[in-house]
Parts: C-alpha cells; structure tokens; sequence
C-alpha cells in the first residue's frame, strides 16, 4: 500500500468589496478612544457568515500582540459554512474527495478601501506520484485559487449584493458607529472601478490567491521536501533553506518550522498586512492610469466644460491624498509588528517589492500632480487673457469717449493764438475722432493678441 502525503495549504485572497470608510476621520475617532460601544456588523445576518471576533488583541504588552494602525485592523470577521457550496464547486468537491481532503479553514476579513481578505485553508492527503503530477501540472495552485472564486461568488458577492441594497436602511443618516464611518457603497467617487450591480461576481473581482506551506526539518529531507521545493520555486541549497527557515516566492511561500500551528498563525498575520497594502497598491494602479488618461484627454480637447475638470480634479485630489495616507498607515504598521511577524513582514516586502510598488506610485501621483499643475495654469492664462481684453475694450470705450469729449472741447472754448491739442480736434469733425479712437483701439487688440501668441 502506497503512503500517503498529509499537506496543509494556506491560502489568502485579496477580494473586492463594497466596504469603504471616511479613513482619516476613523483613524481620527480611533486615537480619541471611540464610543465605548460595539459597533453593528456590517454584513446583514447570515446562515453561511457567521461572525467572530478578531482573536489578537491589538497594541503593546507582550510579543504576541501588534500595534497596528486601524486602517489596518479589519472592520469584522466571518466564519464562512462552505457546505452549500462544495457539491456545487468541482475545484471543492476535487479537493475532498479526490485528494482525500478537507477545508480546514474558511474565514473572510472586511478591510477598507473596498478591500476583503478571503482564507481558504485546505488539508490534502495524496501519494508523492500524485503530489507530482499536480505540482508539475499546475492542478494543485490552479484549483486553490478557483475554489477561492468558487467561495466568493457563490457565497460571499450576494452577501456584498445585500450590503449595497440595504445600507440607506442599516448605516444611513449617521446610524453607522464613529469607529465605523461608512460611505455609502452605491455613491463611491474614488473607487468606481468596483460594482455589485451585476447577478454574478465578475472574475476581476478575486484580485490574486497566495499560498504557503509549512513543513517541518525532516518533511524537507524527505523526497516530498524536493517536491515542496519545486513547487516554491526554491533553487538554493536545502542547508540555506533550514538556515533561512522560509522562502517567499511570487504566489507561494514555503516555511520551515517545528511547530506548525503558531507558525501558520504568525504568517497569516503579517501576510494579511502586505496582502491588503498589495491589493490597494494594484487598485490604485488602476485608478491612477484612469486618472492622468482622462486628465490628458481634457488637456487635449477644444473645449472642457468646467465643472466637469472641477469634479475630477477634486476626485483625483482626494485619491492622490489618500493613497499617501495609506502609504504612512503601511509604514506605521510595518514599524507595529512584532516577534517573528516583523521579519515575515520585511521579508515578505522584500520579496514582493513592495517598497519598489511604493516609489512608482508615488512618483505617478507626482506625474499626475504636475498634469493638474499645468492644467490650471493653462486655466489660468485663458482667465488673464480674457480678463486683459475686457480691460481693453473697457478702455477702448474710454478712448472713444475721450476723443468726442476732446472733439467737443475745442469747439465750446474761445478761439486762442495758442497751438494746443484742443487745436487737433478743432479742425477732426466727431466722425473722425470717432474713426481715429476705433483705429487706435484696434491697434491694441492686435498688439495684445500678438504677444499672447
């Protein structure tokens, strides 16, 4: 009888939301200690969510807590009953009873920025023959990451669904808690990209799956530690590996440890803070493409009605001062965590170029700061020339004005042996004063029109 290979696979999933929060006035409300009170869930009830409390408390004291900022703590949590589900999905039914497995954990985490983490742990019991196949073939990542799909539209987006429905009813008019500061997900000025209006989840929704594994010293002398190795994409030795004791890859992270459980713990903790700063680097990606695309198109066109340029001017404003805040949020998370959690942040940066992500999008939202810069001085010379030519003819009016009081001037005083100007307009009848003056007048605009050119 052939043996066969226990592996635990955790997996984490950046979803979209319709979850989205005044942040700064929330981080705001958190420093001066809140209401005291528990704020609502913020799904309606449910037979498949099943709410829970987030298991570690926050703030210093002991290595097993982190301070982290509250734009990173998530807004609620939730037990997710995949029973419904897996008869209907074939990548949860391969799972179980292909693979001899089992979920061992289906929990799904509210953040901001219409963000949600969906953790799909699963237990597979297979030989090595068969570990291969899927591990060269690609069928073991391939159906994790579309069981984690299967999951968020067929049990999740219609909880999204009823969220969107009912918010006037649950969290309008200020009922939702200080702690909370919802906006309402059907009027979103920064994240439009996101829209619950469509009867089934669109696939853009499940933003990317990362999965880990943690395997003990001796699983990695074993011939299944080779193929835990290829399936990390581990190309050093095995002694640099023990040495290191994880290796962060792009989808797939391998860990060493003697005990699993704390282990798996910690990584899901420092995992989720990069998992969610990753996903709102991606969105705002996006967003800021959008952004400087409509702003050029603008730039470009012959004619831009006003408010129209005002509204997205404010709406990139406001996106642009966001994504910075959320930027000194990272950083004061990052500077949060603690123990064994702090390298697996920082390793976890390193691997993902994190900080790399960071700098190129900042250095767009400059590009695009500099784009409105040069779209209001344009606006602003359109204005001082428009201004400069009502001048003009203001000014034109006066010269006119002048040459017939001149004109009139001279024919109303006495005849003097004295040459003077009131002399010109003596001999100049009105009809040429006024002809004189419109010649000058236009002599003006044509010089002010040159030397705007």
């Amino acid at each position: 009888m052939t043996n066969k290979t226990t592996l635990r696979i955790a997996t984490l999933s950046p979803v979209r939301s319709p979850i989205s929060a005044n942040s700064e006035h929330r981080a705001a409300k958190a420093l001066q200690g809140g209401s005291g009170e528990a704020p609502k869930r913020l799904l309606p009830a449910s037979d498949v969510l099943l709410p829970f409390d987030w298991p570690w408390a926050n703030g210093y004291g002991t290595l097993a807590h982190d301070s982290l900022p509250t734009f990173f703590q998530p807004f609620d949590c939730y037990d997710i009953d995949t029973e419904a589900v897996r008869d209907r999905s074939e990548n949860l039914a391969r799972i179980c009873h292909e693979w001899n497995g089992e979920i061992e954990a289906c929990q799904l985490f509210l953040y901001d920025d219409t963000v949600a983490l969906l953790r799909l742990d699963v237990m597979i019991q297979v030989n090595e023959a068969t570990l291969a196949t899927l591990i060269e073939s690609g069928l073991l990542d391939r159906s994790l990451s579309d069981a984690a799909g299967d999951v968020y539209g067929a049990l999740i987006y219609p909880c999204f669904q009823a969220y969107c429905r009912e918010f006037s009813a649950r969290f309008g008019k200020n009922k939702s808690a200080d702690e909370q500061q919802l906006r309402d997900p059907n009027k979103l000025t920064v994240f439009k990209d996101v829209d619950f209006s469509e009867a089934t989840a669109p696939a853009s929704h499940v933003l990317w799956t990362g999965r880990s594994i943690v395997a003990s010293p001796n699983e990695l002398d074993q011939p299944v530690g080779e193929l835990l190795r290829q399936w990390a994409s581990y190309a050093g030795s095995l002694d640099d590996l023990k040495q290191a004791r994880h290796y962060v890859g792009s989808g797939n992270i391998l860990v060493v440890s003697d005990q699993p459980q704390d282990c798996r713990d910690d990584w899901f903790r420092g995992l989720s803070i990069c998992q969610f700063y990753n996903a709102i680097l991606f969105i705002y990606g996006a967003i800021l493409k959008s952004s400087y695309s409509q702003l050029t198109d603008l730039l470009g066109a012959k004619r831009t009605r006003n408010g129209e340029l005002n509204r997205l001017m404010a709406n990139i404003t406001v996106s642009l001062d966001h994504l910075e805040f959320s930027r000194l949020e990272f950083k004061e998370a990052r500077a949060g965590v603690q123990a064994e959690r702090a390298r697996i942040v920082e390793d976890t940066c390193v691997a993902w170029q994190l900080d790399t992500l960071i700098s190129s999008a900042l250095e767009r939202t400059d590009l695009i700061r500099s784009r409105i810069a040069r779209l209001l001085e344009a606006r602003k010379s359109r204005v001082d020339k428009t201004v400069e030519l009502i001048l003009a003819g203001i000014g034109g009016v006066a010269l006119v004005e002048l040459f017939l009081s001149l004109t009139t001037a001279s024919r109303s005083l006495p005849i003097d042996d004295f040459p003077g100007i009131l002399d010109v307009f003596l001999w100049l009848p009105p009809n040429g004063a006024i002809a004189l003056s419109s010649a000058l007048l236009v002599a003006i605009f044509i010089y002010i029109y040159l030397a705007k050119r």
